[in-house]
């Protein structure tokens, strides 16, 4: 009967001894011979010297487990086996997976536990072999073409990665099951740390400049295996490719950050084209090529497609690093490699980035979306996490440089001068980095990366557009040049050229706006990032309450100005973009624009108080397309009680912004501050402050609006007129066909540009004009009393006498352009408001000066100007009340010409010492200006001073409260007119022979 420890005999085979079952086992596992062969067989090789040296120690010829490793070795160790070592001990792993299985069916206990035992101590020695192998290749003998071990192990695991959707085939084939996991997974770290070196740096290189449309899923699931397992993930922040330190000639640290680290190549894949590291396949050719033929369902499809690759991309890079994050032996290193990415690239953030110098758009485009799904555990709480967030780490970390970066209310030398008076006044001065939380540094962090990414991604997009923009006019006017007969070999050639650029610059706008603009999940986290930002810088002044706080409390004005400005710009950009801001909560923006924008204490940079203005304005409902925006402007009680006061506030600051485009920037910036302005007008609750405020600064503030509004209508109604002239002249030139078609081409094209421009900047000056205006006449009906005032009342009415001669004088008709609304010209509603703010004002007379202003224009006025004016409105059918009130102006301002000529004739000659020296009229307040000690007409120089905070004779600081009434000059001024009233009486007196005083007595 036999033994049931072994397995059944056949009558024709004997019963094998537990050592020959063993023996057969290992060799078919090693796929080795300890006796010599009939024949030879190159898959089992006679191991020929380690038979003879087992029959030299007395042991059997059987391969058993005390002489495993000896075979093992031997076997690798023999010259130009196949298949190379590593490749032969993987597959010996799967041989010995399947000799385990194939022993459950031994019924001898005692047998298959001694046969398991030596299996899993020939597996053992396997994975120690491979691991040796694949980190070590010259250990063993190897073909001379055999590839290296890392590649092997690559493939297996992009084998191992793949998925039924990838377009490309699995390179390989996969590993034996369990392979992987136990030859990483069950060593300890010095014995995977040589395998990880070489495969991390061909992991690199499988995504090494592959676009959003190559093969990166794979590598990328394979980075998300191996972080997986603590050893690995040990092993890529130890390796040196983590953090590169080789230097590139002529390559900068930020961009050597990304050609090189091995995390680098992954942050690379992007659609945005990178013109010095070029990426394949072309994400701009593939999907936007000749994109303004192509149905838009196509190009939806492709925006489409794309946010899903780069979002795949995002998402994975993301669960990468908070492997590493929470594993306690990899978070430092992690914080040291963002850190650095930072450092080295801080170039970014200039006006002109050098791309050898600093890393591509699109990687950053990627790491501040990764950044913004690190931070939104902590965003979904934000009103409970603000509190984790330290200003000192701005100050006193040692990872990040903040304290370099522009500040928002303080000099380097203030913000260096605060840091070190707090370290010494403060123990926790002393903190650093280990103090922080992660919250904390993955805050701060996130900012810096947003404003190197994303937010100077839009900057760029912008000067992309701006340069297509220019390049399509371009190209528009020589196309019509061609079309005009004008057609040369050079002239195709500039089309012919401009033709590629424009397509190139189409394309890589596609691609811009793909990844950034059309990812609305994106934007959403970039907002809700900084309303995080807005909510923790407010708490640093004491929260949402007006007014803020006298003194500007240091830790806010030492925060970097980026914080805000980036804010500000991503609001901008999500409010051009349809259903960006829908079902995002702005009262928090609202607010914080509304404490902010004029307040010149707490943020300096006029530019970033514009851009909060523009935010609100895209914000009107009108513009918006929201209905929520409505209730934000009129819901808010911070909105209702400063934000028509703050605006008008700004409007006057931004007179001086210091930059040397100061003098039209504040035109651009007053037109958004007017729109927003003409909006809240018409919101009762807003007229009402509005109304309230003029009352309580009508001689501070609010006059000196008034002064601006005035001075920018005057200049850009006289800009917008000289440009019309100058188009009409050159519509006159094309007119004449056969005099224009001799012209050269090149002087057509100049005069072509010419036209092109004159027709842009005569369209936006006289859009202003308009708009102030109109701004004059709805606020004069409801506010005229300052219009009225000594230092206004002649102002205005000199301004509305130019006008009224620019529309109803005599040249009127040399303004008579083709198609004149394509330059917002519209010159009977000019004139209609024009006539309009002067019935407004007239009403609000009660002292009845506005006529004598009127008539002492010397340069405007004349009564038939008037009754011009009033033939006109007549007959483009102006309200008749409007009408007759206009008239009954003119004729009080007839009689006020006649008066003043009778009283300047009483007068006869003043002294020198009488007249003011600005204006060479009679001064009635004579004030003395303390620095030149010149005497002046009080109204004469408020005027003055609402411009000019100088003295005009020396330009020495001067303000009204330091004007010093001339109380003895005036008193002999009053002597001088009383007597020459007097003289002139008796004069009268002796004329009609009534005796002296007769006249005073009927008086």
């Amino acid at each position: 009967m036999a033994s049931p420890s072994a397995p059944s005999p056949s009558p024709s085979r004997p019963q094998r001894s537990p050592d020959e079952v063993e023996d057969i086992i290992l060799r078919k596992i090693l796929l080795v011979s300890l006796a010599a062969p009939s024949a030879p067989n190159p898959a089992v090789p006679y191991l020929e010297l380690t038979a003879a040296e087992l029959l030299s120690e007395s042991r059997p010829l059987l391969a058993l487990r005390d002489a495993a490793e000896r075979l093992l070795i031997d076997r690798l160790s023999l010259p130009d086996a196949s298949p190379p070592p590593f490749a032969f001990l993987a597959a010996a792993f799967g041989r010995a997976a399947d000799e385990a299985r194939k022993i459950s069916t031994i019924r001898d206990p005692a047998l298959q536990a001694r046969l398991r035992a030596s299996i899993a101590h020939v597996r053992g020695l396997i994975l120690s072999y491979a691991r040796i192998v694949a980190g070590n290749p010259d250990t063993f003998p190897t073909p001379p073409n055999a590839p290296h071990p890392a590649a092997e192990l690559l493939v297996f695991l992009l084998a191992e990665a793949a998925d039924p959707l990838d377009s490309a085939p699995a390179p390989g084939a996969p590993p034996p099951p369990g392979f992987l996991d136990e030859l990483f997974g069950n060593a300890d770290y010095d014995a995977v740390e040589p395998v990880m070196g070489e495969l991390y740096e061909r992991l690199r290189q499988s995504v090494d400049k592959v676009s959003a449309l190559g093969d990166f899923q794979r590598p990328l699931r394979v980075l998300k295996r191996l972080v997986g397992i603590p050893n690995c993930a040990k092993a890529l922040v130890q390796h040196p490719k983590w953090i590169p330190k080789n230097q590139i000639m002529l390559i900068g640290e930020g961009r050597t950050m990304e050609i090189c680290s091995l995390l680098g190549a992954f942050f690379h894949v992007s659609a945005i084209p990178d013109r010095e590291f070029a990426s394949q396949p072309d994400v701009g050719q593939q999907c936007f090529s000749d994109a303004s033929t192509r149905r838009p369902a196509d190009l939806l499809s492709s925006f489409a497609a794309i946010q899903n690759v780069m979002n795949s991309l995002q998402d994975g890079l993301r669960d990468v690093l908070l492997v590493l994050l929470k594993n306690s032996d990899t978070r430092e290193k992690v914080l040291e490699y963002l850190a650095a990415v930072i450092n080295t690239n801080a170039g970014r953030s200039g006006m002109r980035v050098d791309p050898l110098k600093c890393a591509s758009s699109g990687m950053f485009v990627n790491l501040s979306a990764v950044m913004l799904r690190l931070c939104e555990p902590f965003l979904d709480k934000m009103e409970s996490m603000k509190g984790k967030i330290d200003v000192k780490y701005l100050f006193c970390n040692k990872r990040v440089d903040f304290k370099s970066l522009t500040a928002v209310n303080a000099s380097s030398e203030e913000v260096s001068s605060w840091i070190e008076s707090w370290s010494q006044d403060n123990a926790s001065g002393k903190a650093n980095k280990e103090n922080f939380s992660f919250i904390c540094e993955c805050f701060f962090m996130t900012a810096r990366v947003l404003n190197l990414g994303v937010m100077k991604a839009v900057a760029d997009l912008k000067h992309i557009s701006q340069e297509l923009a220019r390049c399509e006019d371009d190209l528009e006017a020589n196309k019509a040049i061609r079309d005009q007969g004008g057609s040369s070999p050079q002239l195709e050639q500039d089309i012919t050229r401009l033709e590629k650029i424009v397509a190139a610059l189409s394309q890589e706008q596609f691609c811009y706006e793909s990844q950034i603009l059309r990812d609305s999940a994106f934007l959403q986290r970039a907002l809700s990032f900084y309303r995080l930002m807005i909510l923790w810088s407010v708490d640093l002044v004491g929260g949402f309450k007006m007014p803020l706080p006298s003194e500007c409390p240091m830790e806010f004005s030492c925060i970097p100005e980026h914080f805000l400005d980036d804010a500000m710009d991503l609001l901008a950009l999500t409010s051009r973009i349809p259903k960006a801001l829908e079902g995002f909560p702005l009262d928090n923006f609202l607010n914080f624009n509304i404490m902010f924008m004029a307040s010149s204490s707490y943020i300096k940079n006029p530019y970033l108080k514009a851009k909060m203005v523009e935010v609100l304005k895209s914000w009107m409902p009108q513009r918006s397309g929201l209905k929520s925006t409505a209730s934000l402007f009129e819901g808010h009680q911070l909105c209702l009680d400063y934000l028509v006061k703050n605006l008008l506030k700004l409007y006057v600051d931004i007179e001086f912004t210091g930059s040397h485009t100061q003098f039209f920037d504040k035109f651009n910036i007053r037109h958004n501050i007017a729109e927003l302005l003409e909006y809240l007008w018409d919101v009762p609750s807003h007229r009402n402050a509005w109304r309230q405020m003029a009352k309580e600064e009508e001689k501070g503030v609010y006059l000196n609006f008034l002064n601006f509004l005035i001075n920018d209508s005057i200049y850009l109604l006289d800009e917008s007129l000289k440009r019309i002239l100058e188009l009409k002249e050159i519509e006159a030139e094309m007119a004449n066909t056969v005099a224009w078609d001799s012209r050269p081409a090149q002087e057509r094209e100049e005069r072509l540009r010419a036209f092109h421009q004159s027709e842009n900047i005569a369209r936006f000056d006289m859009k202003l004009a308009n708009e102030d205006v109109g701004m004059l006449a709805f606020t004069s009906e409801q506010i005229p009393a300052p219009l009225l005032l000594p230092e206004m009342v002649e102002r205005v009415a000199s301004m509305l006498n130019y006008f009224l001669l620019q529309l109803a004088g005599p040249q009127r008709k040399s303004l008579t352009v083709k198609d004149p609304e394509k330059y917002e010209f519209k010159p009977k509603q000019l004139l209609k408001q024009i006539a309009t703010i002067y019935v407004h004002i007239a009403r609000g007379d009660k002292e009845a000066v506005f006529p004598a202003a009127i008539s002492k224009d010397g340069r405007s006025y004349s009564e038939q100007l008037f009754a011009s004016a009033t033939n006109i409105l007549w007959k483009i059918g102006v309200d008749p009340q409007i009408i007759q009130e206009f008239m009954q102006l003119a004729g009080k301002a007839k009689a006020a010409a006649a008066e003043a000529m009778d009283a300047e004739a009483i007068l006869g000659d003043i002294p020198d010492e009488f007249l003011d020296p600005i204006q060479y009229t009679l001064m009635n307040d004579p004030v003395i200006l303390p620095s030149s000690r010149v005497t002046v007409d009080r109204p004469v120089i408020v005027r003055h001073l609402l411009s000019d905070s100088t003295d005009p004779f020396n330009r020495s600081q001067l303000t009204q409260d330091m004007l010093i009434p001339d109380t003895d000059l005036k008193l002999r001024i009053e002597e001088f007119v009383r007597s020459q009233q007097s003289r002139k009486r008796r004069a009268v007196d002796a004329e009609t022979g009534e005796p002296d005083g007769a006249a005073d007595m009927v008086e």
